[in-house]
């Protein structure tokens, strides 16, 4: 069976569990003990979940709440079986013989991701720590079964490496790799099957490469690539299914080329292009094109401010195509003739 299923995904073995060193220092034991504390679902028609801590500690849970004390310090090698669906780090801490009791993040270093785990929405988000631990080490491959990776590395500043090719599993990006400050490399071209993009990049500085077109099917872009300054290239046409469009761009100051037809069902825009100074025109000259603010700001879920500051910060060129208010723009807004 392990051999049919490796032909069917490729050559690729496939990853029974998810696996990751997690690494607890003297310090975070005082005397007393660590407890990592984690939420895990099950997979439909699964009675419960196998977790090896590493210390000689296996068990079978099927609570959501998970947790295991660490009473030595040391290198733990921590599986979660295949029958996760869903996982992620809660908290950490350490317990003193008084008790006293303080917040841990001892470093965890992932592994591998299982093939049979559908989601890893914020399973690393937010484990890091300024002076020891947090999440380390590189970025891994995506487990194939993964749906989504909303947020999955989301504030973990020290994981290092590139970025991982998407797979065609994956439909929502949201947030992956926001604010991995430490990560660098070319961007992957996007999955096929992808959504949402929303944050995906965002502050990332070391990421680099052209803009990928767009995964036809996508909606949600806001703040995708916001302050990516690494990247360079021409901005990719949008889907006409896109809807949310704020900040996509803002402070890519490698961005070229002209601005692209806005999509046919955009909703929400503002600051979409704010900052990049590279930018040289736009598709037409046109301004009930260029600035459907009507459509926009009367949509059904919308506001006042869904097309504010759209090409502030831009070159003069670009400026000059778009009224100052709201939009950013240089020329002014007309006045309507009295009674008209």
């Amino acid at each position: 069976m392990i051999a049919a299923r490796c032909q069917m995904l490729g050559c690729r073995p496939v990853e029974e569990d998810t696996v990751f060193d997690l690494v607890v220092e003297d310090f975070e034991i005082d005397g007393g003990y660590c407890q990592l504390q984690m939420r895990a679902t099950r997979h439909k028609g699964c009675d419960s979940f196998r977790i090896d801590w590493g210390d000689g500690t296996v068990e079978e849970w099927a609570d959501y709440v998970v947790w295991h004390n660490y009473t030595k310090a040391g290198c733990y090698t921590v599986r979660l079986g295949k029958n996760v669906k869903w996982w992620r780090l809660w908290d950490c801490y350490t317990v003193t013989p008084e008790p006293h009791i303080y917040v841990a993040r001892p470093a965890i270093y992932p592994k591998c991701w299982s093939d049979w785990l559908e989601s890893c929405e914020g399973t690393f988000c937010g484990w890091n720590n300024t002076y020891h631990g947090g999440v380390q080490g590189r970025i891994i491959p995506w487990g194939r079964s993964i749906q989504s990776v909303f947020c999955c590395y989301q504030f973990c500043f020290d994981v290092t490496g590139g970025f991982p090719p998407w797979t065609p599993a994956i439909t929502d990006a949201t947030g992956a790799f926001d604010r991995c400050t430490g990560l660098s490399g070319r961007v992957p071209r996007w999955g096929k099957n992808i959504v949402k993009v929303a944050q995906c990049y965002c502050d990332c500085p070391g990421a680099t490469g052209p803009f990928p077109p767009w995964p036809e099917r996508c909606t949600y872009f806001a703040s995708c690539y916001k302050n990516a300054t690494g990247m360079r290239g021409e901005i990719p046409a949008w889907p006409e299914c896109g809807e949310t469009l704020d900040s996509t761009f803002e402070g890519c100051v490698g961005a070229t080329g002209i601005i692209p037809k806005w999509p046919e069902s955009v909703k929400s825009l503002s600051s979409c292009y704010k900052g990049c100074t590279g930018l040289t025109g736009a598709w037409t000259d046109d301004p009930a094109l260029l600035m459907p603010e009507e459509k926009v700001r009367y949509s059904p879920d919308s506001d006042y401010y869904r097309c504010y500051d759209v090409v502030a910060g831009c070159a003069d060129a670009v400026r000059s195509l778009f009224w100052d208010k709201n939009w950013g723009g240089l020329i002014p807004r007309p006045t309507p003739l009295a009674g008209g």
